[in-house]
């Protein structure tokens, strides 16, 4: 594969809805979530439920909640 452009989707008209999301999910977070480690996992969540055959290798960090 050759060189992959850096991607900047503009997404201003839903910040306000990645900032709820980002915040629910930084409640319980052992790490603090990005944005960009938002989208990427939203993504592989998408990839794996509509294209199950394709493998996606998680390059973020991981999602982990304290166990309480």
């Amino acid at each position: 594969m050759g060189h992959t452009p850096i991607t900047r989707p503009d997404l201003t008209d839903y910040r306000v809805y990645i900032d709820v999301l980002l915040d629910k999910l930084n409640e319980d977070s052992v790490h603090k979530m990005s944005i960009e480690d938002l989208m990427k996992l939203l993504i592989e969540k998408a990839m794996k439920n509509y294209c199950p055959d394709v493998v996606v290798v998680p390059n973020r960090k991981r999602y982990e909640t304290w166990p309480f």
